[in-house]
């Protein structure tokens, strides 16, 4: 299952949560699943869910507005490496390992041959 992930500017982690079915609603206030101490953020800023096999961020009429990939946004779908600010708040969306090993099989790989494959690029990166 994916993450999300709270970072700080320099790029350390604060905490985490992971993601599943289940809705979670981010934000100040008390009514929410997830509490970011932020004052920047509102009481209920935005909300990640599960639908149709995709992670969706939904702003939930934020007033500082929710940004994904510096874009505001008011609905987005997520995809690994997203990178999320709410407030003055940093996030990023991760893929889980059993994410990774879902999709593996799915693909019917081998750890080799992703090991292969991780191989090529980083070969092709230098």
């Amino acid at each position: 299952m994916p993450y999300l992930i709270q970072k700080k500017a320099d790029g350390t982690m604060v905490q985490q949560w992971q993601l599943g079915d289940q809705a979670l609603v981010f934000g100040r206030g008390k009514d929410v699943d997830v509490k970011i101490d932020d004052p920047e953020m509102s009481k209920r800023h935005f909300q990640i869910e599960y639908k149709d096999g995709r992670y969706l961020i939904r702003d939930l009429n934020s007033v500082n507005g929710t940004w994904v990939d510096k874009r505001l946004i008011t609905e987005a779908e997520l995809t690994p490496g997203n990178r999320i600010r709410a407030g003055q708040t940093h996030f990023v969306f991760e893929k889980g390992l059993g994410t990774v090993i879902g999709e593996m099989a799915k693909e019917h790989k081998g750890y080799e041959t992703v090991m292969r494959e991780i191989t090529k690029d980083i070969d092709k990166a230098h």
